[in-house]
């Protein structure tokens, strides 16, 4: 039914994900007119023991072997130190035993980073395409497609302040919304759209450690009109204001990172079943990004965060979780051209109803594994492993689904610089 939940963090040095597979170490490119093109094709073949991540029902524990096709093409400009990059993308998805959940996912992503002079700059980035969320489906046995969306995704970060001088501060906003397609007139899912913006402030306490304080607000909503006496009309939505102080550094050639903790606090306009406004929580949160390399060929990364989210599992859920997302990974090379990676991540956390009740308990074990081969500059062949483990604990009382189950995915994969 559902992707693993995840926190919206990402430890912004690392950019790890949970793939076995590695970049092309050096993919080259095609100059042309100042701009750099650099087709790329990644293609998967590989085994899912649960592709619709089902602990119980009819469609538990159903597997299949898998193949999928993702290429993509990037066009670069540079101009001093400022870049601007744009990228399409496509992944074409097929399960051979379980063709309903075929999918292909399709977008273009933008990522710009202007320097104007030593003291202001700019990086914005955007994502629009159409995606599924892989592993649910629209109507369970009825209907197995993965539920289609427009996502629409952009954010900004405007730095103002030298990077030596004493005091420096970032501005920043994002939007993250997706639109769900509609099968016999009705939504595939919920729509949903996250808002956040706020500033960072830093001050030098030595020249590669800054101190930091920073204030946030996050607002989580649903596009769906409730229907009860007390919140007639009014869609599922929570309000997220962080209040954070810590510390940014980059100490040493082999550790860089970050460390914020604080306040945040949750409000919402919906009332109670006794018609009473539902009380303002506060909640102690954090955000940890951690990347250390003992020797210029091994990487270590911890990155952890305690906060707010939506309920991304189920699409047609209009849900909130509340919880710690801890990952540890590791990427190391042995030699010029075998490397390894391994990652474990622990998701502890609630699923709470728009009424701020605590639905269910759920906690998430992921490990991945892999190795990877530089067989040429503009090739790499990956062979990796992924297991799950998602428990999860109805409270009384609750209506909500149990969705505990286990998944293996094995898979042999191939990155190409065309």
């Amino acid at each position: 039914m559902k992707g693993i939940s995840k926190l919206s963090l990402a430890i912004a040095m690392a950019g790890y994900g949970m793939s076995a597979v590695a970049a092309v170490e050096d993919p080259g490119h095609i100059r042309w007119n100042g701009i750099d093109i650099t087709p790329q094709l990644k293609t998967d073949i590989g085994y899912d023991d649960n592709v619709f991540r089902e602990g119980s029902g009819a469609l538990k524990k159903k597997g299949s072997s898998f193949y999928s096709i993702d290429p993509s093409v990037e066009f670069k400009a540079q101009t001093g130190l400022s870049t601007y990059a744009v990228t399409l993308a496509a992944k074409d998805m097929n399960f051979n035993s379980e063709s309903d959940a075929n999918y292909t996912d399709y977008g273009i992503l933008g990522d710009i980073h202007q320097e104007f002079n030593s003291r202001n700059r700019l990086d914005v980035d955007w994502d629009y395409g159409v995606y599924h969320d892989a592993g649910s489906t629209v109507n369970g046995v009825n209907d197995k497609n993965a539920p289609e969306f427009v996502r629409k995704k952009a954010g900004f970060v405007y730095g103002f302040g030298s990077m030596e001088a004493m005091a420096r501060v970032d501005l920043f906003g994002s939007i993250n919304n997706q639109d769900y397609e509609k099968t016999r007139g009705i939504r595939e899912g919920l729509n949903r759209e996250t808002k956040e913006y706020g500033a960072t402030f830093y001050y030098r306490l030595m020249p590669k450690t800054n101190a930091l304080f920073e204030v946030k607000q996050r607002d989580l909503s649903y596009d769906r009109k409730l229907t009860d006496a007390n919140n007639n009309g009014k869609s599922p939505g929570y309000d997220i204001t962080s209040y954070l102080v810590g510390l940014s550094w980059d100490a040493t050639a082999k550790t860089t990172g970050y460390a914020k903790i604080g306040r945040r606090y949750r409000e919402t306009d919906l009332r109670d079943t006794n018609n009473q406004k539902i009380d303002k929580e506060g909640y102690t949160g954090w955000e940890v990004g951690v990347s250390y390399m003992p020797v210029d060929h091994s990487v270590i990364q911890l990155s952890t965060v305690r906060d707010y989210g939506l309920e991304y599992d189920n699409p047609q859920d209009d849900t909130f979780t509340k919880g710690t997302t801890t990952t540890l990974a590791w990427n190391h090379d042995w030699t010029s051209r075998i490397g390894t990676n391994v990652s474990y991540s622990y998701t502890d956390e609630e699923v709470q109803s728009a009424l701020a009740t605590n639905n269910k308990d759920r906690k998430v074990k992921t490990f991945g594994v892999g190795v990877d081969w530089k067989v040429r500059r503009f090739v790499t062949l990956s062979l990796g492993y992924q297991n799950t483990d998602r428990d999860e604990s109805l409270k009384p009382g609750s209506t909500a689904d149990n969705d505990s189950y286990r998944r293996n995915v094995y898979t042999l994969s191939a990155e190409l610089a065309i």
